[in-house]
């Protein structure tokens, strides 16, 4: 009864599927299905390789962004109504005093140049708070000094250690360098840059050794959503920068290297799909007697172009909807997925890198973009074949049977 219905409703359609799943020629059939199988395997590695990169993306802008300042309010005194003025502010989760500068951490036959970040040792430091590995913030009062592990353990110190910090300060006859002994009390690592490049130490201390002018006194503002950047704007009459400015170039590089990748791995479905072409040729060629059979029996020439025109589609569609099932269940388990290839190779994949795993975030938006290019490239690889059917003349096929 229901092939009866599909008959009478949709023939085209009860046609198209009775070609796809019921193939006199053997060869042809493998073109299809080769086609199909090349079409899953583009699409799950766009999916597989977009999602990898999303996750890489969001891990290290959530890292750096965590550490840097949102924004920096360069203004060494702020009033209580400005700063209630800036925490009223929407998106504003936070506003602590920060000192930034610049020094060199120099040690006997080691150097390294790194960011100062002066803060409130009793109240101060809540970005770096939850990626302390030993010791405490508050221990940086009076000349102590939290390095990043990494730079730690680079520099061959440990805790307790004495270090030296050289300010550049300027002076009526120019840049004179002021030095100032510390001791290594705690350690931080949150898997970026940071962890090489910053030095925090207490932001009364350096107002004691008068070296502000070493760097800049001001504000710290913390955004729930530093990405909204843009659309934010201080109540306060004061100089500032963003988390943009310092890293913008950066994030831009990632989203341009993500787009060059993008399009890369489209040529991969691209080809796919357009094998599809040979599968859709050979089978109006292996079906020329049947196009002559329906066009003399009065079957218009939409009819015919209906029958191969659906017969591709069935498979592009099959072949897009299992590549991203197969692609978002990869990229759900990617970190698994590389610890079977590590242990199949014998090497590590992420070695000598801030990650521990690999991440992976799949965004509905991504998969609408690989559904609907792999459905264009489909859509075009089929029309040029299916219209070819309907152009071909019965009379020579039926003189010939």
């Amino acid at each position: 009864m229901p092939n009866r219905l599909l008959i009478k409703r949709l023939p085209s359609v009860w046609i198209a599927l009775r070609y796809l799943f019921r193939r006199d020629n053997v060869y042809a059939a493998l073109i299809n299905w080769v086609s199909l199988v090349g079409l899953v395997l583009g699409v799950t590695i766009l999916t597989v390789v977009t999602s990898v990169m999303n996750g890489f993306d969001q891990e290290v802008k959530g890292r750096l962004l965590g550490v840097v300042p949102h924004v920096f309010i360069e203004k060494s005194v702020l009033a209580e109504e400005d700063s209630e003025a800036v925490l009223a502010t929407p998106g504003v989760i936070g506003v602590e005093r920060l000192y930034q500068g610049e020094a060199m951490l120099s040690l006997p036959g080691a150097t390294q140049a790194v960011k100062v970040y002066g803060i409130d040792a009793k109240d101060g430091g809540s970005f770096i708070v939850d990626s302390m590995v030993s010791g405490s913030l508050p221990m940086i009062q009076g000349a102590g000094i939290a390095l990043g592990e990494p730079l730690v353990r680079l520099m061959g110190l440990a805790l307790g250690d004495p270090t030296i910090l050289v300010f550049p300060t300027s002076t009526g006859s120019g840049i004179v360098p002021v030095v100032q002994r510390f001791q290594l009390v705690a350690t931080f690592a949150v898997g970026a840059d940071p962890d090489y490049q910053l030095a925090i130490i207490d932001i009364a201390r350096i107002e004691e050794l008068g070296i502000t002018n070493a760097g800049t006194l001001g504000w710290r503002v913390t955004l729930a959503d530093p990405l909204s950047i843009g659309s934010w704007s201080s109540p306060v009459d004061a100089p500032l920068s963003t988390w943009a400015e310092q890293f913008g170039e950066l994030f831009r590089a990632i989203e341009i290297e993500k787009g060059i990748m993008f399009a890369l791995l489209a040529l991969v479905v691209g080809l796919a799909a357009f094998n599809m072409v040979s599968g859709q040729a050979l089978l109006v060629n292996d079906k020329r007697g049947d196009i002559a059979i329906l066009s003399t029996m009065g079957a218009r020439r939409a009819v015919i172009v209906s029958v191969f025109l659906v017969q591709g589609l069935v498979i592009s569609l099959v072949g897009i909807a299992l590549g991203l099932i197969l692609g978002v269940t990869i990229a759900s388990h990617a970190d698994v997925v590389v610890k079977v290839l590590e242990s199949a190779t014998g090497s590590n994949m992420i070695e000598g890198t801030y990650f521990s795993s690999v991440p992976s975030e799949t965004k509905g938006k991504d998969l609408v973009a690989i559904a609907l290019l792999s459905f264009g490239l489909c859509t075009a690889a089929i029309v040029r074949p299916t219209l070819l059917a309907a152009r071909a003349n019965p009379a020579p096929e039926l003189h010939s049977r």
